[in-house]
């Protein structure tokens, strides 16, 4: 006894047009793309609530492994993040050098 076919994904309709395309939207009717200071919470108004990597900058940070492997261990045993521990050296060098004043590192 063999299984029945499987039907294809053509046959089922997936990718032809609909068959009453008065329904279908033209793109004279589509709504124009916003802007991001459109969107409420979006790009363009300003830094997001803290807890957020919105409004944030990235840049990678080139290290060796096992540099990274220590981090993340250090950042379960103090049960805490990665990204934590890197703001806190952040804000350890930016006091080092004068520039922290007033900061904590959800600042940074």
């Amino acid at each position: 006894m063999s299984k029945p076919p499987v039907p294809k994904l053509s046959q089922q309709g997936i990718f032809s047009k609909p068959h009453n395309h008065t329904t279908t939207q033209s793109p004279d009717d589509a709504p124009a793309q916003l802007r991001d200071d459109e969107i409420p919470g979006g790009k363009g108004q300003g830094r997001a609530a803290r807890g957020t990597r919105e409004g944030d900058v990235h840049r990678s940070l080139y290290a060796k492994p096992e540099t990274f492997d220590l981090i993340r261990r250090l950042a379960f045993e103090r049960n805490t993040t990665a990204q934590a521990l890197y703001r806190e050296g952040l804000l350890l060098m930016l006091q080092k050098h004068g520039h922290a004043a007033g900061k904590d590192g959800e600042d940074i």
